[in-house]
């Protein structure tokens, strides 16, 4: 029995996310709770005096999101535009300039889920592109949704989560 779309969406999001953080070279920690999804860590080699050889570690820094994947996203010229829950909008916007910061992820998939996963002899296609937004500010008015706008420029790359946990960690130096 197949899942329905929007648990498909859900398990295809977070396997995106695996993906492209795994070539970061960060691990997840999915929590799905209170509005936090997961935990992205950076993991590092470091020197293991006991051995005299290296361990891989996490490095202490982190950064928490709350992952969306969706068909309803607007592409336009330079943004996406979203409508994003007042609640969720409300967590990212209002996080205290100290807490770990908090991202929204947000995976964009066509409309038709038969394409969102191609399956070739030597490939596994996952027909998907995804988005990074965070801003502060002040809480929304309105309880429902409110439109945000992702700029196409903060795709989420490889690159990006290594941005995002190099900042978090130089909050501190």
């Amino acid at each position: 029995m197949p899942l329905p779309p929007e648990h498909l969406l859900d398990e295809l999001a977070t396997t995106y996310l695996k993906a492209v953080a795994s070539v970061a070279g960060a691990t997840i920690a999915v929590s799905r709770d209170y509005g936090i999804d997961g935990t992205l860590q950076r993991i590092i080699k470091a020197k293991n005096e006991k051995s005299k050889g290296y361990k891989f570690v996490p490095d202490g820094f982190s950064v928490e999101y709350q992952l969306k994947g969706t068909t309803k996203a607007g592409f336009r010229d330079e943004y996406i535009e979203y409508d994003l829950s007042g609640r969720s909008y409300d967590l990212i916007v209002q996080r205290h300039a100290l807490a770990t910061p908090l991202y929204l992820f947000l995976v964009c998939f066509e409309g038709n889920s038969e394409h969102w996963v191609g399956m070739e002899p030597k490939q596994l296609i996952l027909r998907a592109s995804a988005f990074w937004w965070k801003e502060s500010a002040a809480p929304t008015k309105n309880s429902s949704t409110v439109r945000i706008a992702i700029p196409i420029v903060g795709r989420l790359t490889p690159a990006a989560i290594v941005d995002m946990l190099f900042a978090a960690k130089a909050r501190f130096e």
